[in-house]
């Protein structure tokens, strides 16, 4: 039986979220299908054909794009257990960390998903800025240099452990430690999750406009996608309930095109133009191989 956790630094649960809960990021949703749910439901197949399994992989892109809700995805579709450790709350927390991966070892087969990696594990004297004086996002405080060694020990004890996949995420790809991206035990493979892409802002909307019960008909969705640049899904969640706001306020029984169009006036978007190029820029940087299976 799963026992779910009452704190908040991890927990164990039966992944309840699959692909269609998560809007848009179709090209992601494939490439993990490949690298994580594959190597879990035909491990026999991987054997057969001498095709080496990724010991870990870390998916990276900005924050509010549902990398969480992918991770568990992963572990619906392969049909295992769920074990979530959040990096930011197991800062100051040794034991707490070895007893999350106590119970991964326990619940194999399973996805262990590790979050904010760069907080437990950060790269020394990298540059946090996107550019000049824009620090947004920057994490304020990361593990010391015993938890960060610690982290280490058990992703590597992890990884002698058959059937459980391991995953991660950060905010950035540079700003984690090289030691546990290169290092071919450890998070070997990465995921770009890349800021939404018009298409991806469509399917985010298309998640939160089918759940609202008083839309206007011929409401042109494509055209808010196009408009919204620079949005994440918890902006286009805002955008919803922005223009929901709009419509009460005139005592509207609908939400109309007009309603959404203020809102998009109203809500700031979180990427900036020059964190949308820098994430790119890092991408185009780093090694291509380790983006393949």
């Amino acid at each position: 039986m799963h026992r779910k956790l009452t704190n908040i630094f991890y927990e164990v649960r039966d992944p309840v979220l699959g692909w269609d809960d998560i809007g848009g990021y179709a090209d992601v949703k494939e490439t993990l299908k490949e690298m994580v749910c594959l190597p879990l439901k035909k491990p026999e197949m991987l054997k057969l054909h001498n095709l080496g399994i990724p010991a870990g992989v870390m998916m990276w892109g900005p924050l509010g794009t549902g990398i969480t809700m992918l991770a568990e995805a992963c572990a619906k579709e392969a049909g295992v257990s769920f074990v979530y450790i959040s990096g930011q709350e197991m800062l100051g927390k040794g034991p707490e960390l070895v007893e999350a991966f106590d119970c991964a070892v326990h619940e194999a087969p399973c996805v262990l998903f590790v979050s904010d990696c760069e907080w437990l594990c950060p790269r020394a004297g990298c540059d946090y800025e996107w550019s000049p004086g824009n620090l947004r996002a920057i994490p304020p405080t990361f593990a010391d240099k015993e938890l960060n060694r610690l982290f280490i020990e058990q992703i590597d004890r992890i990884n002698q452990v058959p059937n459980v996949m391991l995953l991660g995420s950060c905010y950035r790809i540079d700003t984690v430690d090289q030691a546990l991206i290169k290092e071919k035990k450890r998070f070997n493979r990465k995921v770009f999750v890349h800021p939404p892409t018009a298409i991806d802002r469509l399917g985010m909307l298309n998640i939160y406009m089918d759940k609202m019960p008083n839309l206007a008909p011929g409401i042109d969705r494509r055209e808010l996608a196009e408009r919204a640049e620079g949005y994440v899904g918890w902006d286009i969640e805002s955008l919803c309930k922005r223009a929901t706001v709009n419509a009460i306020k005139e005592d509207s029984a609908v939400v109309t095109q007009e309603h959404f169009t203020r809102a998009l006036k109203e809500v700031r978007q979180f990427l900036t133009p020059d964190m949308t190029a820098k994430y790119f820029e890092i991408r185009e940087q780093d090694c291509p191989h380790h983006y393949e299976f």
